[in-house]
């Protein structure tokens, strides 16, 4: 049972939360992730076929893939902002220490292991290549910087995914200390951060809007999609909102599914020149919405996690988004040394051996690497 807490800091024990359908969220995300890059990343292997018609349209939908970042994003804020304030509801503090240890448990071995592969083996291995990345700005999670820099020169994209585990580290660190030290006391204070991080962000969108990879990469630019995150984790932790979403009609529902898939499909028609300052905040708010849809809803005409194989898919999402470059670069030389890249069913087997092979790295690294290490963190608690 999901619950409210003031905002105060007590002694009462609260049961730790557990939110349902957000697992299958994250994979529909890592779908769209992986959609959206196979069409993107070594896409000059189908020549005269990628420029056809009907691979054009297929490609223009597969694009919108790149929202699925959004997604994560929005999920990442909510989930440690929400997490933080019940740590500081039961506990009466932040343990800072132990909240660091948790996220590097998490993040760090799996994100080390890309990064260590794509810069010391990688190069010594069949079809190879040395990479011109800094490593050093790896190592201090910067790479989403060295991708504006470097990321045009370097053919490495397995490396360049690594971008949003840095933003996303970036904000855990920031974030987590900044509540972690100056306990908040007034719900006004975390609103007012919040929506001066989003502001923020739209200025340095608008200051920025002719240079693309700035506005795609940069912490500044993408921060706004973790601080809608923190809006919504904040209302669902303070429980005003619970009762409004639980009374949600289906038929309302269904009204914004089916205008928000409209708008995420034609956004480009209309979020242009100026205008596109904002090509991150409605999709932000959208998935934000979902996120609280499939947690409280009572009408829901679907639950994301009881779609099957889901549940447990969302689980290795980190690592089926970590591995899916990898398996993408290595089909693509298979399937252009095979001729089999000049139609729609070269295309589709492509499409499902990356899929597969990527599924199957992301289990066995979940199963046999990731969680030995994750039982790590009840020493942590």
């Amino acid at each position: 049972m999901l619950f409210s807490a003031s905002m105060k800091g007590n002694n009462t024990q609260l049961e730790k939360p557990f939110f349902p359908n957000l697992n299958g969220l994250r994979f529909f995300a890592a779908i769209a992730v992986i959609l959206f890059h196979s069409v993107t990343l070594e896409r000059e292997i189908w020549g005269d076929f990628y420029h056809s018609i009907p691979f054009q349209k297929y490609a223009t939908l597969a694009l919108k893939g790149h929202f699925g970042i959004i997604f994560f994003f929005v999920l990442s804020g909510f989930l440690i902002t929400y997490l933080l304030l019940w740590e500081t509801a039961n506990k009466g503090r932040i343990n800072i220490f132990n909240y660091l240890v948790r996220r590097f448990l998490r993040v760090w071995p799996l994100y080390f292991l890309i990064v260590l592969f794509g810069f010391f083996i990688f190069q010594h291995l069949p079809y190879g290549i040395e990479t011109k990345h800094e490593f050093w700005r790896f190592l201090f999670f910067l790479s989403n910087i060295d991708e504006i820099l470097i990321g045009p020169i370097d053919p490495i994209n397995f490396l360049s995914a690594t971008w949003t585990v840095s933003v996303e580290e970036q904000f855990y660190l920031a974030w987590g200390v900044l509540i972690g030290v100056f306990q908040f006391s007034k719900k006004r204070t975390y609103y007012f951060f919040f929506f001066s991080v989003i502001l923020l962000a739209l200025l340095f969108r608008y200051l920025h809007l002719d240079e693309p990879r700035t506005l795609y990469f940069h912490t500044f630019s993408v921060m706004s999609d973790l601080a809608i995150g923190g809006i919504i984790g904040l209302l669902a932790f303070e429980g005003k909102i619970i009762p409004f979403i639980k009374k949600i009609k289906r038929w309302q529902l269904l009204v914004f599914y089916a205008a928000s898939l409209l708008f995420l499909v034609y956004e480009g028609h209309y979020l242009n020149g100026f205008f596109f300052t904002f090509e991150r905040i409605i999709p932000g708010f959208i998935f934000a919405f979902i996120i609280l849809e499939q947690i409280y809803a009572e009408r829901s005409f679907f639950k994301a996690d009881a779609i099957p194989f889901f549940a447990y898919s969302g689980k290795i999402t980190y690592g089926f988004y970590m591995f899916h470059c990898i398996s993408i670069y290595y089909w693509s030389i298979f399937f252009k040394n095979m001729s089999w890249t000049d139609g729609i069913g070269g295309y589709i087997l492509y499409f499902a051996v990356i899929f597969a092979t990527t599924y199957l790295l992301a289990h066995l690294s979940f199963k046999y690497y990731e969680t030995p290490i994750l039982k790590l963190k009840q020493f942590f608690r």
